[in-house]
């Protein structure tokens, strides 16, 4: 039984330390792309060069807007979610016996424990701002 729970923690941290960070950074990737569509507003809604905006760009800059918050958003809670999941798992390996927290420290020893799939990573990059519109 031992050996089941400490897999069960190392799939907890695999989700913690790996699957929702990486995904965090996604999401603020994407949120910071979305923000830098801000900066071409007037050449890509004026009806002539130097003229008056188009009636949709309020519009588009509303859906932007919400687009870019909606993915922040996202992004920070995946994150938080990720430290959440740690936190658990943290409290799982208190109550483990001594041979399982053994067992569990060894298997991250470089980073990568059993059960990853060939892709999955501890993330080595920074997250990146989130920017949000209101």
């Amino acid at each position: 039984m031992p050996d089941q729970f400490t897999a069960d923690i190392n799939d907890l941290y695999i989700i913690g330390r790996m699957d929702l960070p990486t995904l965090g950074i996604t999401y603020g990737r994407v949120n910071n792309a979305v923000a830098a569509t801000a900066d071409s507003d007037r050449a890509a809604f004026e009806v002539t060069a130097g003229g008056p905006p188009s009636q949709i760009t309020t519009l588009w800059q509303n859906l932007r807007d919400d687009l870019q918050d909606l993915l922040g958003h996202s992004a920070e809670n995946l994150f938080s979610a990720g430290q959440t999941v740690i936190h658990i798992a943290e409290a799982y390996e208190q109550t483990d016996t001594e041979s399982g927290k053994a067992i569990l420290k060894a298997s991250w020893v470089d980073g990568t424990p059993p059960g990853t799939t060939g892709r999955e990573h501890v993330p080595v990059e920074q997250p990146p701002a989130i920017r949000f519109t209101r």
